[in-house]
């Protein structure tokens, strides 16, 4: 028997374990319902996957931990209409691994000793679990932190519509078709762009990769005028933070070649430290850049969240120690973020000061 999860949990978090058991088999249909789905989405950042993991809450500190959670209040899940019943979530942290939230419906007899779970990926078979496990879960009351990093491209601006744009421009005379799937794979995963672009079996020798690598970047001014743009909420929100007295800092991948509609925004001036792609040796997934963000903020990792859109951005802040926000504005999807393990998924950066300013 598994007992996933248990070692110390952050401070300021209530944690408690549950077992794994079979449910009634109703998870699935819950979870397939689209105003569930698009309230997950938006209050937890959770496309979900279908189904939910139950869990038995068996200890007497356990349920007192769970009776406290409940008492505390959630995020409301409101039913469109009668034929359906009310809900709060709760985000949680599910065995130290995939960020997911507690379903409790707004029903008299549900059972006070159950709890459901839900989360964009297969729990069971992502934590390899059977029913008798025992899992922790962690549900975060507030994160301290004295700075939090940006990455820019699919972050605080829209920009994979620009490089769909400026890629489809490049390759248009050879016939290929450029998709923001494509996009979104290459971006996520670091893997050569023209990976995805070039048909299986076309010829791909890199005199022709070169040549569209370099139309690429003749066509992206005027892609990113015409199409990017800062994601909607981010301004707001960046103040909030400030105010708040959080510093903030960007490290971004590229050389910087986006930074005009963040300068035309004003927002560039927001951030005290900006590191690009051209003051590091090695690109993300390694964490070189954001540690160069810490040494110039002078903070230790604790102290310090990094917000992304991709998967790698998730591997680039494990490897240096910070906390993991993801938001879905970019490359990575809810699945593919969770998986990664990211600790928190968030519709975008319009919402970091609900999960930094609120307790």
């Amino acid at each position: 028997m598994q007992n996933v999860g248990m070692n110390k949990l952050v401070s300021g978090s209530l944690s408690l374990s549950g077992r794994v058991t079979s449910g009634i088999g109703q998870g699935a249909d819950f979870t397939r319902l689209s105003w569930v789905r698009d309230k997950l989405l938006e209050q937890c950042g959770i496309d979900p996957f279908p189904g939910t993991l139950n869990l038995s809450i068996e200890t007497a500190g356990d349920q007192g931990t769970w009776r406290e959670l409940c008492a505390r209040g959630g995020l409301p899940l409101a039913a469109p209409n009668a034929d359906h019943c009310d809900a709060m979530l709760y985000p949680v942290r599910i065995a130290k691994a995939v960020a997911g939230a507690v379903v409790v419906p707004g029903v008299r007899e549900y059972p006070p000793d159950r709890a459901e779970i839900v989360a964009a990926v297969d729990l069971r078979r992502h934590l390899t679990l059977i029913d008798g496990d025992i899992i922790g879960l962690s549900l975060h009351v507030r994160h301290s932190v004295k700075a939090i990093i940006f990455d820019v491209d699919g972050t605080l601006l829209n920009s994979l519509d620009g490089y769909r744009l400026a890629a489809s421009r490049a390759t248009q005379a050879y016939g290929y078709s450029v998709s923001l799937e494509h996009v979104r794979r290459a971006l996520d995963s670091n893997q050569p762009f023209w990976d995805f672009i070039i048909p299986p079996g076309a010829e791909r020798d890199a005199d022709l990769i070169d040549v569209l690598r370099a139309a690429t970047m003749s066509h992206w001014p005027d892609a990113l005028e015409e199409v990017v743009g800062v994601i909607p909420g981010c301004v707001d929100a960046l103040d909030s933070l400030r105010r708040a007295g959080i510093r903030l800092a960007i490290f971004t991948g590229s050389g910087g070649e986006s930074f005009p509609p963040l300068r035309e925004a004003g927002i560039l001036d927001r951030f005290e430290v900006i590191v690009t792609g051209n003051d590091v040796d090695a690109g993300k997934p390694d964490p070189q850049g954001i540690r160069l963000c810490l040494d110039k903020l002078d903070l230790a990792p604790q102290d310090v969240a990094y917000v992304g859109d991709s998967c790698i951005d998730v591997t680039a802040s494990h490897a240096a120690g910070v906390l993991t926000i993801s938001v879905l504005t970019g490359a990575g999807d809810s699945a593919s973020l969770s998986a990664a393990g990211t600790h928190h998924v968030l519709t975008s950066v319009a919402r970091l000061p609900e999960l930094f300013l609120n307790a």
